[in-house]
Parts: C-alpha cells; sequence; structure tokens
C-alpha cells in the first residue's frame, strides 16, 4: 500500500459516521378506533352490522325501541303549552296590577307578589322548552348512525336486548392510516431517532414494503415486553395491512 495514501485512510475511518441498521418486529394498531354507546336506555330494536363489515359514514347501526320517547316528545309538548298558557295569564295580571298601582289602587306588596309571579312564569317557560329539546334529542338518539368510514371490530348487543345509558352498542376503526408499535432492545436505541426514515412490511405479505418515518421513541422499558416502543404511522388506504398483523421492519436502505 501507497504509504502516502495510509494517513488519509486512517482518517476516513476514524471520522466516518457510525450507522448500523436496526431491524425490529412489531403489530399494527387502530390509529383512532370509535367506541359507539347508545346515548338513552332501551330496547334495541334493530342492529345492522356484524363483525368484520364495512360501514359508511351516516348509515344507520342500530335503533332503539322509540314508542316511549315519542309519547315524551307530545308529553313535553302538551307541557310546553300549559306554561305558555300560565305565563299569558300571569303577565296580563302583573300589567292590570302596574296599572290600578299607578291609580294608587293597589298595594306595593299586592305588586310584588303579581311581579314575582311573573318572574316565575317566565322561569317554568324556559325550563319546559328545555324538557322539550330534552326528549326530542332522546328521540333522536334512539337512531344511532355511523360518525366514521371504516370497519366494525367489535358488536356488543341484539336485537331484543336492553341497554342502558353508556353501554357498548359497536367498537368501528378507520384503517387508512394505521400505527405500528415495534419492539426495540437498549442496544437499539443509540441507532434510532425520530423522523428516521424506516422500512415496515408484514410478515404474510413481505414483497409490500411501505417506506415510513418514525414519530416516537418510548423513554421508559415496557414492564410487559421489557422493550422500548418505538411508535410508527403508515398510509393504508389500499387496506393491505389490518390492526394486529404481525410487522417487521428495518432502517437498513
Amino acid at each position: 500500500m501507497n504509504k502516502q495514501l495510509l494517513p488519509y485512510l486512517i482518517s476516513a475511518m476514524v471520522f466516518a459516521p457510525y450507522s448500523n441498521a436496526v431491524d425490529l418486529i412489531g403489530k399494527t394498531t387502530s390509529k383512532a378506533p370509535l367506541n359507539v354507546v347508545s346515548e338513552v336506555s332501551g330496547v334495541i330494536e334493530h342492529v345492522n352490522w356484524q363483525t368484520g363489515d364495512i360501514v359508511t359514514q351516516g348509515e344507520k347501526l342500530a335503533t332503539i325501541k322509540d314508542q316511549d320517547f315519542k309519547l315524551e316528545v307530545r308529553k313535553q309538548k302538551a307541557n310546553l303549552a300549559l306554561v305558555k298558557a300560565d305565563l299569558d295569564i300571569k303577565q296580563s295580571v302583573y300589567a292590570r296590577y302596574q296599572e290600578l298601582r299607578s291609580k294608587k289602587s293597589l298595594s306595593q306588596n299586592e305588586l310584588d307578589i303579581a311581579k314575582a309571579d311573573f318572574s316565575a312564569a317566565k322561569a317554568n317557560l324556559s325550563l319546559a322548552q328545555i324538557e322539550l329539546e330534552k326528549a326530542q334529542l332522546d328521540l333522536a338518539n334512539t337512531q344511532v348512525d355511523v360518525a366514521i368510514n371504516g370497519y366494525v371490530v367489535e358488536r356488543s348487543v341484539e336485537d331484543g336486548a336492553w341497554v342502558n345509558q353508556g353501554d357498548l352498542l359497536y367498537k368501528l376503526t378507520n384503517i387508512d392510516q394505521l400505527n405500528v408499535r415495534l419492539l426495540a432492545s437498549e442496544f437499539d436505541l443509540q441507532d434510532l431517532s425520530v423522523g428516521q426514515s424506516i422500512q415496515v412490511w408484514s410478515e404474510a405479505q413481505p414483497a409490500q414494503r411501505i417506506q415510513a418515518k418514525i414519530n416516537r421513541i418510548a423513554v421508559e422499558l415496557d414492564p410487559t415486553t421489557f422493550a422500548y416502543f418505538v411508535d410508527v404511522e403508515i398510509s393504508n388506504e389500499q387496506h393491505l395491512f389490518k390492526p394486529g398483523m404481525s410487522i417487521h421492519a428495518t432502517t437498513d436502505k
């Protein structure tokens, strides 16, 4: 070897950046699964979808029997009419008492009582309007609609079942974008960084590879897996990947 080139070769070896490709494994997870719960208590009249079905925003997921809710709306409308009639009477009395008081034909105490009755009637009207709005909202909530485009991943009710307010009906997910949670050892961390390019593929389809970037790297060891989580987000518009798939990844270019 030419002795004149030796110092340059040594210098290049010393100062060349050290980079080691890291191979990781993990799983895909839903980015934003949606729990659909019942907004009212009642009997399920019809549930339309099964696990694995594709659903579109705006479609009907489930129906709760609405007879009692319709009756409640009618009841609150009638109550509102009664309260309005009472308000008209209290307003008329108060106006007449004001006129009598101006003529010194009525005591101030009687006028104050009429004014208080009128104010109470106005408050009762506001309460009646709120009760009617609530009844109408409850009636609307007997129809449970799809809020996102995606898949049914869990169905928790059957036709004829009683559900309470807050009970889970369905779990939905959109998989146009997925999270990939990879597991890294403490020895891998020195060669990983947020924003770094990484290639991922499923164990079932190794030829379908996606280029992505590292979003997050955990700073604390997970006590269950004894690994550090490395999170990657992938575009999945063709739905080649499904939540729960085993994933391989590498930083090797």
